[in-house]
């Protein structure tokens, strides 16, 4: 214990001699060409500013698909049928909000739709080299799904296919004390699945909450070259500096016809997700379909259903038209939603208090991880989306948290302590027009200042930084964080 607060004191004094750059005009357009013009207080869905009139036409037809909600094939609404079996929602929209975070998960026993829980291997079994060589992914594969379809097409059927379970939430409070003797409360989550309906979960897994995070900017996200990523890459800490990112090395999937044998998927640089399971935001976008609204493509063809699940099986080839749910071209005006989804422009930021707070974010070592920005890639192919100097304040990279942040479970590359960086950007405009905005992978903080308070690991060098703070220079680096 004496060595660990040792190093805190002398790591601590370290990030202090950080100093902030000079400020740069283009921080106050932190999207570059796909800042949105000016602040909604409704909705983060508007295109960016320097979008064509073809991309705005697809932009706003990908967010129809977006929007409306998906229903059980076969249908009249062809473009919009093949809902489930198994699915967590209906619709993109009810995860992400206006384009960003989805209603809060309930207390107690309930089916959300913006909380998903995940299943992996947990970390410190060594018994399994993979999740996929567990015995529970046999069953309910990498996703719980908490609703389902109901169907008497086909009297092999069961009358009522069953959800995979339901999510029982409970939280803790954890009281604790800044450095000037103010007091602060954390709330500590607690998850448990019940209602198994295909059979218990084996020990060997772990449960990982995800509640939906902001879609906006992630085109740009998508549009940093590798080699920018790739630089930020210190797996073994060798400026000594506290801080061992590294990224995510992740299967990038092959798209597909019926008529392609498949193949074993190379490997990418996980950039989506909370710990960077996708290495594409078409991959990210054609893995929601499939796995929270039940929506096959080419990109995932086959359904959500384990060997278990028979009645699953058979349902998912009723009322089918095409070989997979959402063809091409309409996945790809979904993926242009997403790509063109406009960044908010940046909120009083030239204000005293911060750029006060701004000097105090670099100098607690806030930007060591938070990477303030980056330029896009010249040769991306969405000429919009390229060479644009951005402030998304993340290195996408995965970082040890802590144990309070940990959820115990290995995806890929990725420990159960460790996360990807999430961008900041935008971070204050959530509070425009959601009274009560949630923060970290799973919503557990109700502001910024809990979300800081949460770090651990290579983040906690700042977080006491941050704690021994006067109230006025706390406020001070909040409001930064509020006008980016």
């Amino acid at each position: 214990m004496l060595k660990a607060s040792f190093f805190i004191i002398i790591f601590s004094g370290l990030i202090g001699c950080s100093k902030a750059p000079k400020f740069d005009q283009t921080e106050l357009q932190p999207g570059g060409d796909i800042t949105a013009k000016r602040v909604s207080h409704r909705t983060y869905v508007v295109e960016g500013k320097g979008v064509n009139a073809k991309q705005k036409l697809d932009f706003w037809t990908g967010f129809s698909l977006f929007r409306d909600p998906w229903v059980i094939a076969p249908s009249s609404t062809k473009d919009r049928d093949g809902l489930g079996p198994l699915f967590n929602t209906r619709s993109c929209i009810s995860c992400h909000s206006r384009g960003g975070r989805g209603p809060a998960p309930e207390v107690g026993l309930s089916s959300p739709s913006a909380m998903v829980i995940r299943l992996g291997l947990k970390d410190q079994d060594s018994s399994f080299s993979h999740y996929s060589k567990s015995p529970s992914s046999e069953i309910y594969g990498e996703q719980i799904q908490t609703r389902a379809i109901n169907t008497v097409h086909e009297t092999q059927l069961p009358k009522v296919i069953k959800p995979e379970a339901k999510l029982n939430l409970a939280y803790e409070t954890i009281t604790g004390q800044y450095a000037d003797g103010s007091e602060y409360q954390l709330h500590k989550p607690s998850y448990q699945l019940r209602e198994l309906n295909y059979g218990e979960i084996g020990k060997e897994a772990g449960l990982s909450p995800r509640f939906a995070p902001v879609v906006y900017g992630a085109g740009l996200l998508d549009a940093i070259a590798e080699a920018d990523l790739l630089a930020q890459e210190d797996i073994d800490d060798s400026d000594q500096n506290g801080i061992s990112a590294r990224y995510n090395r992740v299967p990038m999937v092959k798209k597909h016809t019926s008529d392609d044998a498949y193949a074993e998927p190379t490997l990418g640089i996980g950039r989506f997700g909370f710990k960077a399971k996708h290495p594409t935001l078409a991959q990210q976008v054609a893995a929601a379909f499939r796995d929270d609204i039940g929506i096959t493509s080419s990109w995932f063809p086959a359904e959500s259903c384990g060997p278990a699940q028979k009645g699953c099986a058979i349902a998912s080839k009723l009322g089918r038209h095409t070989d997979v749910e959402i063809p091409n071209k309409l996945l790809k005006l979904v993926v242009d939603t997403n790509q063109f989804m406009a960044v908010p422009p940046t909120r009083n930021l030239l204000s005293e208090e911060a750029q006060q707070g701004r000097e105090l974010f670099y100098k607690g070592g806030c930007a060591l991880c938070h990477t303030p920005s980056y330029t896009t890639a010249a040769d991306y192919p969405v000429a919009v989306l390229a060479n644009q100097k951005i402030w998304p304040y993340t290195d996408l990279a995965l970082h040890d948290m802590g144990a309070g942040l940990a959820d115990g479970v290995v995806e890929n590359d990725a420990s159960g302590k460790e996360w990807r960086t999430p961008p900041l950007w935008g971070l204050g405009a959530q509070k425009v027009f959601r009274k009560a905005p949630l923060y970290l992978h799973d919503g557990r903080a109700k502001s910024v200042a809990e979300a800081i308070l949460w770090h651990g690991g290579e983040a906690l060098a700042s977080q006491t930084f941050f704690k021994n703070l006067s109230q006025t220079e706390r406020q001070e680096l909040l409001t930064f964080l509020d006008a980016i």
